[in-house]
């Protein structure tokens, strides 16, 4: 996500500079770390700071950085609003209540009871993710790629499993090896893009932490797979319909019996399924790229559902 967001922002014309800070603390220790990040933001003199987690950094130091600056934080994992009680959590929401905006891509009215000045802005991908030519060593009916450690994703892929011919990419799925015809790896760059152009359909599971009522939120998978060429069949919950259009940039289900029918039914309908990948390839890539998100970031606007 951050090389993404610092990509776009250079094709708009920007000159930035990128900072690791987790890198910086295992090379150099957690104090050295924050004196680092401190005199690059001095010799960079940004006019605007954009923050991810910043989990390597102590809050007086991000205070610090960003005294008298333009700033937005974006925080993707938006599932976890009621873990505060986890370390990393409590953390992000420290930083988050230092800055102007605080996106987060979903539960954003819940982020906000929390007090932070939370508002809408979906993951996207980055555009420069781009199909490729079919392989059969990446094709099947069904695909599925993300990591293996919930086992109520697994029960979902197991059933999809014994009607179709599934395979699953990503790393945690040992226990379901067989089952899943796992190819025992993740994959990344061009070979994400060669399953997804490969494959006939690649499914989007989410994992037990997004409830049935997870409203607007989605992975960034989501964009990627369509972006790199894939039939997008993934969960939908009405928000989500309103962002893409079942029919016209994917397709969508409710629940096991509907995920299997919809297989079915797109299997057996080539043209209408490859119209489906175009359509949606073309629209995510003029509105949910990162190159369309850094207006929302320097601008602190709230996204606008171009479908509305």
């Amino acid at each position: 996500m951050e090389r993404g967001t610092q990509r776009a922002l250079r094709r708009a014309g920007h000159s930035t500079r990128l900072i690791d800070d987790r890198r910086a603390k295992r090379l150099i220790g957690s104090k050295l770390a924050q004196r680092w990040a401190l005199s690059q933001a001095r010799r960079f003199k940004p006019d605007f700071v954009f923050l991810s987690k910043c989990l390597a950094l102590h809050p007086e130091t991000i205070a610090e950085i960003i005294d008298g600056k333009q700033n937005a934080m974006w925080f993707h994992d938006a599932q976890w609003y009621k873990s505060t009680y986890r370390p990393d959590i409590a953390h992000v929401i420290k930083i988050g209540k230092l800055t102007q905006t605080f996106f987060v891509s979903g539960f954003e009215r819940e982020w906000a009871a929390l007090g932070l000045p939370a508002k809408f802005l979906p993951s996207c991908a980055d555009a420069g993710i781009r199909p490729v030519p079919h392989a059969k060593k990446f094709a099947s009916d069904v695909a599925f790629i993300g990591s293996g450690y919930d086992p109520a994703r697994a029960n979902f892929l197991l059933k999809v499993a014994k009607k179709y011919d599934l395979k699953v990419w990503g790393p945690g799925w040992e226990e379901w090896r067989k089952a899943l015809n796992w190819s025992g790896r993740p994959v990344e760059g061009k070979q994400f893009a060669a399953v997804c152009s490969s494959s006939k359909i690649v499914l989007g599971v989410n994992p037990a932490r997004y409830t049935a009522d997870s409203g607007n939120t989605t992975s960034d998978r989501t964009w990627m797979v369509i972006l790199a060429g894939g039939f997008f069949l993934g969960h939908g919950t009405p928000e989500l319909k309103l962002m893409l259009r079942e029919g016209d940039h994917c397709a969508w289900y409710k629940d096991i019996e509907s995920c299997l029918t919809q297989c079915a039914y797109y299997l057996d309908n080539a043209a209408q399924r490859e119209r489906i990948r175009r359509e949606g390839q073309a629209f995510v890539r003029e509105y949910h790229t990162f190159d369309q998100r850094i207006h929302n970031l320097l601008s602190s606007e709230e996204f606008h559902n171009p479908l509305a």
